[in-house]
């Protein structure tokens, strides 16, 4: 990323919070872990359904656990923005950083495909019946996509950094 864009960042007042005040990195490090937690735990559920485990759960009961996937993702998106406020020469000069945006592009695309083209057909189904194949393509993706952002993203203070 461009040094202005990087000297522009650290002017902000985003910056100055995360940077300013002694509780506001640990703040965000929690919350960003928290809506992690229940990003992933309501994406395995929902995914595995999709892939065609537990059957007998009903797919609308799955479905129900997408605003907590969202409200989950939208704070992960606000922390991880304070995070590359808060030091963006780190991180946009860290390549698993990268690698970790370009999983959370493919899961973001890959949830288009999923409410274009998976939810409709579902919602026309009964609640108990076998998922289509691009369904179950779809919840692999997305377990592929998110467990490799979980991955890169604890791996950035180790993978990328120019240090060794």
């Amino acid at each position: 990323m461009g040094d202005a864009i990087q000297d522009w960042m650290e002017t902000t007042w985003i910056n100055h919070v995360v940077i300013g005040y002694a509780w506001s990195w640990p703040t965000l490090e929690s919350l960003h872990f928290l809506a992690l937690c229940t990003l992933i735990g309501s994406l395995l559920i929902m995914d595995l359904r999709l892939i065609g485990f537990q059957r007998v759960i009903p797919l609308s009961a799955v479905h129900s656990l997408m605003p907590v996937a969202i409200v989950s993702f939208v704070v992960n998106l606000i922390t991880g923005l304070g995070f590359v406020f808060g030091d963006p020469r780190t991180y946009t000069s860290n390549w698993s950083f990268w690698a970790k945006m370009i999983c959370v592009g493919l899961a973001g695309v890959n949830f288009i495909v999923y409410y274009l083209r998976v939810e409709p057909v579902l919602l026309r189904n009964g609640p108990n019946e076998p998922t289509p194949m691009l369904a179950k393509a779809v919840g692999t993706a997305s377990l592929i996509f998110w467990f490799s952002v979980l991955s890169f993203g604890r791996l950035l203070p180790y993978l990328g950094t120019g240090g060794g």
